[in-house]
């Protein structure tokens, strides 16, 4: 009798455990479709009407990975159909699902009270891995060489040939060249480091980074279009004309600090003419840490490259006069490209 006295409370608590309702709630860190569930607070809501809720994590936490694919298996859900954000609710000993943004967000409530979910919707749901998401190698290659063709970098490095042909040899010329684009490649990359961070760590307003993030690429884009039109009218996106006279002075000296002191300067006054296709590419990369630092080196790589072939060029006997009409003939297209290229990316951070 007392045996049983002291297992009855015991069974109590298990009939009161498998009787609690509980939500299972997987998402990931950087998914705008999680971060949708988030802002709508519907899981605070249900967590006031005395129903348990328990978060994974499941793009950076190995065992919560584990944890959802084990309940999307229990669930019946293939490969092809799992993704996040994903509700499971526990309530009687039955489990049943939310899937989406939209049904967490529109049903969870009601699904709580009746103790069941409903089934799978293709609409809000983000994969579950974070790399299969927003960025492909061709479109870091397709962006870099489209941001790359850019009459604002072709400008200052044709002065500075300018410059340093008129005052040393031709291998001089090469060296101090080759410092510039180096510190070019080395502050863009850095700068990329810094602002892909930062994405990154809005994980709580990632829908809201995004939707900005697309609407600054999109009015670059139709600026950059405008350019081709009215070149120079209006705003415009190019060096402005009061950081001209630094760079000037800088390159004047010819020395090889200065000329790292110029690729660092060159980099920062020229964003807001080379910036939106590099922000939109790193929103979206900034939905996976697995790969972004090496695309970024590739990304800046090809960034470069065009002003190695400028440089190479010159350096072969072609003079920089010859190179900056050519530049002056063919800007407005290069601004054509960037601008139709910075509108498709912008319509893709927006609605993909």
């Amino acid at each position: 009798m007392k045996k049983i006295c002291l297992i009855l409370p015991f069974l109590l608590l298990i009939c009161l455990a498998s009787a609690q309702t509980t939500v299972h709630y997987f998402y990931g860190d950087g998914c705008s479709h999680c971060a949708n569930v988030e802002d709508s607070r519907v899981l605070e809501d249900v967590e006031l009407s005395n129903v348990s809720v328990t978060r994974y994590e499941i793009y950076h936490n190995q065992i919560n990975a584990t944890i959802f694919n084990n309940f999307a298996d229990n669930l019946g859900l293939s490969k092809y159909e799992r993704g996040i954000p994903l509700g499971v609710i526990q309530c009687n000993g039955n489990f049943s699902y939310l899937l989406g943004d939209s049904q967490i967000i529109n049903n969870l409530e009601e699904a709580v009270d009746k103790c069941e979910g409903t089934g799978f919707v293709e609409n809000g749901i983000s994969p579950v891995n974070p790399s299969q998401q927003k960025i492909t190698l061709w479109s870091i290659i397709i962006g870099a060489l489209i941001d790359s063709i850019n009459p604002c970098a072709f400008a200052v490095l044709i002065f500075l040939l300018v410059t340093l042909r008129s005052i040393g040899s031709k291998k001089r010329m090469l060296k101090a060249a080759l410092l510039y684009i180096a510190a070019v490649y080395i502050t863009y990359f850095l700068a990329g480091i810094g602002i892909f961070r930062a994405i990154q760590s809005l994980t709580r307003v990632t829908r809201l980074v995004y939707f900005a993030s697309g609407v600054i690429v999109i009015i670059a884009g139709l600026l950059e279009i405008k350019d081709y039109f009215w070149y120079g009218k209006g705003l415009t996106l190019q060096i402005s004309p009061k950081f001209k006279p630094i760079i000037e002075s800088v390159a004047s000296k010819g020395t090889l600090p200065a000329v790292i002191l110029l690729g660092f300067l060159v980099s920062l006054f020229e964003l807001p003419c080379t910036g939106g296709i590099y922000l939109a590419i790193l929103t979206m990369m900034s939905i996976s840490k697995s790969f972004a630092i090496s695309y970024l080196l590739l990304y800046n790589l090809i960034f470069i490259l065009p002003l190695i072939v400028i440089l190479l060029i010159v350096y072969k006997g072609t003079s920089p006069q010859t190179i900056e009409k050519w530049r002056l003939k063919e800007r407005k297209w290069m601004k054509l490209a960037a601008g139709i290229v910075l509108v498709a990316l912008g319509l893709y951070i927006l609605l993909f």
